[in-house]
């Protein structure tokens, strides 16, 4: 997911780079989780204490700017979209080569349950961290031939990204100021017929980047129900088609 807060690696070490799992080992007390995934289990890095990191986080923002790292946590989108992710077929006519684009990935969930039905993945955010984080759980899964890990900044996408005829994203809009952005990215890197996948718990806000669309998509909605530790989450999961 995207976050805005200051960079935590090593300056001449590219994050998301082979080797995350053995440098975040270094930096932190680390735990694992299991998600289970349409009858498969992924293993997922965790923070043994991620409330000490997140408060150092907010401590040493910069310029006054405190995001909070929200991929530090396995929202319930993500695992909707990772449930959807897990089943995705190359689309007809497509190249077989061609991966799948998860934008603002925190850990990466969804993108890594469709390398595991198969695909080749992209895995993208602009967090340091979530990059060295989303780069172990690619190797603690041993999907290292079908997954990249790279840095994605919405704001500057690299022009060399190409296009994507499946595009995931799971919580990346609740920050309404980017909302712009993410248009302008989607129209950049979303092929033409290509599919965007977006889920995310139901906010009244959101509903606004849905109006922005215009006439340039075709939207389709379903809604799941995730039961967890904190009770019922209503998510919702969005198609949206790039017609043309």
């Amino acid at each position: 997911m995207p976050a805005l807060a200051s960079p935590q690696t090593t300056p001449s070490i590219v994050p998301g780079s082979p080797g995350a799992w053995l440098r975040l080992q270094k930096r932190f007390n680390l735990s694992q989780s299991q998600a289970k995934v349409t009858g498969k289990t992924l293993r997922l890095p965790e923070l043994a204490d991620p409330l000490a990191y997140i408060q150092e986080s907010m401590d040493g923002s910069q310029d006054g700017k405190k995001e909070l790292p929200y991929w530090t946590k396995l929202w319930p989108a993500a695992l909707v979209l990772a449930g959807l992710a897990s089943g995705l077929k190359v689309p007809a006519g497509v190249d077989p080569s061609e991966p799948v684009l998860e934008l603002g990935a925190g850990m990466g969930l969804p993108g890594l349950a469709a390398a595991l039905g198969g695909r080749r993945v992209v895995l993208t955010d602009i967090h340091p961290d979530a990059l060295e984080f989303a780069r172990a759980a690619v190797e603690m899964n041993h999907l290292d031939d079908l997954v990249e890990v790279r840095a994605l900044d919405w704001m500057a996408p690299d022009a060399n990204l190409g296009r994507y005829h499946t595009i995931l994203g799971a919580e990346i809009l609740y920050q309404r100021q980017l909302y712009p952005h993410l248009l302008m990215l989607l129209d950049k890197l979303l092929a033409p017929g290509g599919i965007a996948f977006i889920s995310h718990q139901e906010r009244p806000f959101n509903i606004s980047f849905f109006k922005m669309l215009g006439s340039g998509f075709d939207l389709r909605t379903i809604q799941r129900k995730v039961n967890g530790a904190e009770g019922e989450t209503k998510v919702l999961l969005h198609a949206l088609k790039r017609i043309g």
